[in-house]
């Protein structure tokens, strides 16, 4: 049963009418595409930040002002592919870092409506590419929440097609892996959500999109296979239409004889994680576990 804290949260996104956000980007006049230029001030005096720039848009690497271990987390921020970083995202990075040691490189991608999916592997493949060279696959994660969950996991299948070395896990959170929002699963879980709509979700979708199908694997990669690649993990909430789409995937998993590490819990919302409730405690450790336990492969 979830919390007090959770059915409050849920209620007062019901009466933000947050459901309309992503259309209200698409929808402006002359939309343009959000860039992050900085990092929260706090991070800086907490951890060691490097900024870089490649093709144009920032890449941040964060991690311990100590030395670290070996682990680098690629993380993809959500947003919907229209969205970039919050504070949210910087806050779980810097837990993240704290509490594992570990080295996390945030790019600032290309977001929708003025690019497209393309520009973003243009940037962020070139920066997996040299992560291999520095540390290795097996002390890489994909990790990422939201659109960035869907990113990582679509990454993963590409890197896999072009021969590189994998990442050794892939971590997603409350990931969209569809774009095309085709799964009917999700009309009876929709009523329940307070965050996200389907129409929403697809307009953004196919603003990323371009010219492409949908149902390219590059942008729901529920399309595209699940096999060789790293370990998977997936955490997901019920009161989420995203969860329809998690479900499919860890079925077509088992199918291939795939076990996915697969966390979900009852009446939690989209990104529940990033809130400040009891249930995001004990996700966050799940989380924070799995981190942990790349370091000592």
């Amino acid at each position: 049963m979830a919390s007090f804290e959770s059915k409050a949260l849920s209620t007062i996104l019901r009466l933000s009418n947050i459901k309309n956000t992503f259309d209200h980007v698409l929808d402006q006049k002359n939309p343009k595409s959000e860039e992050t230029k900085v990092v929260p001030k706090k991070l800086n005096s907490n951890l060691h930040v490097e900024k870089s720039q490649f093709n144009g848009r920032n890449v941040f690497t964060l991690s311990p002002k100590h030395e670290g271990n070996a682990s680098h987390i690629l993380y993809l921020h959500g947003g919907a592919y229209t969205h970039g970083f919050k504070k949210f995202h910087w806050d779980f990075i810097e837990k993240m870092i704290i509490s594992t040691n570990c080295t996390v490189i945030a790019p600032d991608y290309p977001l929708a409506p003025r690019y497209t999916y393309k520009d973003s592997y243009d940037m962020v493949m070139p920066i997996y590419r040299d992560l291999i060279l520095k540390v290795g696959g097996k002390n890489i994660i994909l990790m990422g929440d939201s659109s960035g969950g869907g990113f990582a996991l679509a990454l993963a299948q590409k890197i896999r097609d072009e021969g590189l070395e994998n990442a050794n896990q892939i971590i997603l959170l409350s990931p969209w892996l569809d774009v095309s929002m085709e799964n009917t699963d999700m009309l009876t879980i929709e009523p329940k959500d307070p965050i996200l709509s389907i129409t929403g979700l697809r307009r953004t979708g196919q603003s990323y999109a371009g010219n492409s199908s949908l149902q390219n694997p590059l942008l729901s990669p529920i399309y595209g296979s699940v096999e060789r690649l790293g370990k998977i993990s997936i955490f997901i909430g019920t009161n989420d239409i995203l969860e329809a789409d998690t479900r499919k995937l860890r079925k077509i998993a088992q199918e291939k004889g795939i076990e996915i590490n697969y966390f979900n819990y009852e009446e939690m919302v989209h990104d529940w994680m990033f809130f400040n409730l009891p249930e995001s405690k004990l996700v966050i450790k799940q989380i924070l576990d799995l981190v942990d336990s790349n370091s000592i492969i």
